[in-house]
């Protein structure tokens, strides 16, 4: 694990943030990006605190001073309550894990208050433009590769990050499902629809690399995996042909996903499996959606509904 100390300083608390990244990556299965993004936020912490206070102590470190000044100095640089909330759910997770291990007798982390949130709400295709998604998702060089992994994100919820790591052993043709690596490591099987299953069969048997037999399912013609930004590129170019959407990312597709299961009448607690959602806290954002269908359908059955 690398010097977790920001900017070569070293403080009573970098043995424990790094004791702290090594838990999350091998025993949470946080992945790489998300650990990162816990790294640098407690090395912000780390940083202004011993700019602040000298070389203090962990205990001292998580002192109600010392965390209540780090909150009011995020609010003070202007950054939007999302990034604030972020920062301070990091500090709060540390300080459990620094309690549960014995470095630390108590912590002040639990009385900071995170910002209130407004509620976003997800971006997601209409029926009809995802019906168009088939032929936008074709590109000039690798058609086949672009309508697999568009089609293939559509047709099961899953995320970037478990479409990035499928392998071709996870593909099930017979059954019709993909087994995919959630967070957490927990491993879950996904139904998907038979047209993003022919349009991954097509590509498989027509532009995947022959040689690429130990790589991810996606990859360039040098055998090699595809990277998350070029994954981003494809969907991005297919989705700018279908939607003036302003956010055109691969979670666009998921949350589509989700979206026309509800709508269509899935059960919200079968979506949430099919999601890979930890709690049904998560899945129940895309409960909104769904009231466009309950009016209708109460406009359809109450004889004094119109």
């Amino acid at each position: 694990m690398d010097d977790p100390s920001p900017r070569g300083i070293t403080t009573a608390a970098s043995p424990a943030i790094a004791a702290f990244m090594e838990y999350l990556m091998k025993q949470r299965g946080f992945s790489a990006h998300t650990t990162e993004a816990y790294r640098s936020d407690l090395q912000q912490f780390e940083l202004q605190a011993s700019e602040e206070y000298g070389n203090i102590s962990l205990e001292e470190m998580m002192s109600k001073p010392v965390l209540r000044g780090f909150a009011f100095a995020l609010t003070k640089a202007g950054l939007k309550p999302r990034s604030v909330a972020r920062k301070i759910a990091a500090i709060k997770s540390f300080s459990k894990y620094c309690i549960r291990h014995n470095l630390l007798l108590k912590s002040a982390a639990r009385a900071l208050k995170t910002p209130r949130l407004d509620a976003t709400l997800p971006h997601f295709l209409t029926e009809r433009q995802a019906e168009s998604l088939d032929g936008a998702s074709a590109v000039r060089k690798y058609p086949l590769r672009g309508r697999a992994i568009v089609e293939l994100l559509y047709g099961s919820g899953i995320r970037l990050s478990e479409l990035h790591a499928l392998r071709p052993d996870g593909i099930d043709y017979r059954n019709g499902t993909v087994r995919v690596m959630g967070k957490g490591r927990k491993e879950r099987v996904v139904p998907v629809t038979q047209q993003a299953m022919d349009a991954v069969r097509a590509y498989a048997a027509g532009e995947r690399a022959p040689g690429a037999i130990d790589a991810p399912l996606f990859t360039n013609d040098n055998g090699t995996a595809l990277s998350r930004r070029q994954i981003e590129r494809i969907v991005q170019r297919a989705l700018s042909r279908v939607s003036q959407l302003r956010k055109k990312s691969p979670h666009v597709l998921r949350h589509t996903f989700a979206t026309h299961m509800l709508n269509g009448g899935a059960d919200i607690r079968a979506v949430k499996e099919l999601l890979g959602h930890a709690s049904l806290s998560a899945t129940q954002i895309y409960t909104h959606v769904s009231k466009e269908r309950l009016m209708q359908a109460y406009k359809r059955a109450h004889p004094r509904a119109e």
